[in-house]
């Protein structure tokens, strides 16, 4: 009785790590394009505070350019841009995508503008279109999708007007943009976002 329970016992043991190994090694089906973009969008249009820092680089064939940091901030319709060195703010600038108040270190309004002007000098304008990427898809069709070790990369180009890519790579878990790089006529801008917090809690009066 005594040895036939243990033989009953081995093989349960056998038995569950047969199922548990299977398990382990099972793989997941990857995701589609249409799935990616569809999970991309969701999170975007479902986006209430948004808190990130980033860095970016524009060159010309190769060549460095420029070099910039910031913080940018988003509650509802409004943006908190803030320029950085050396990780210490240097400015910052208020708006709601119609006017845009540019202000120093210590809350000095230093000019005021029309933010479509304001953005026109921006090599990178899909970086302040959080909340609006599904109309930034409906205008641009698919170049590549590839999804990579470090996340999924989309390419996009526009359907109408002068050609660029407009490059996505996209956090595999969240789905949101790990970097964004912007090709335009040899020139390349590259947006790198850290840090990334969504839907948190953010205090209003640093958008006043």
């Amino acid at each position: 009785m005594f040895k036939t329970k243990n033989i009953f016992i081995t093989l349960l043991i056998l038995c569950l790590s047969t199922a548990l190994f299977a398990g382990g090694t099972q793989k997941t089906k990857p995701l589609t394009q249409k799935e990616v973009i569809q999970k991309f969008i969701a999170w975007d249009k479902n986006l209430k505070t948004l808190d990130t820092f980033y860095t970016q680089e524009t060159s010309f064939e190769g060549i460095l350019i420029s070099k910039s940091e910031g913080h940018l901030l988003k509650m509802g319709s409004i943006l908190r841009l803030e320029t950085l060195e050396e990780g210490n703010l240097t400015q910052y600038a208020l708006t709601d995508k119609k006017i845009i108040n540019i202000y120093d270190a210590k809350s000095n309004l230093i000019t005021q503008m029309v933010w479509e002007n304001w953005q026109e000098t921006q090599q990178n304008k899909s970086l302040f279109d959080f909340g609006n990427y599904a109309k930034i898809l409906e205008d641009h069709k698919v170049l590549s999708f590839e999804e990579q070790e470090n996340g999924y990369s989309l390419i996009l180009t526009p359907k109408e007007g002068a050609p660029y890519n407009l490059t996505f790579l996209l956090d595999k878990k969240t789905f949101f943009p790990k970097e964004i790089n912007l090709l335009s006529e040899g020139v390349n801008s590259k947006t790198v976002l850290e840090k990334t917090k969504i839907n948190t809690n953010l205090k209003e009066e640093i958008f006043k």
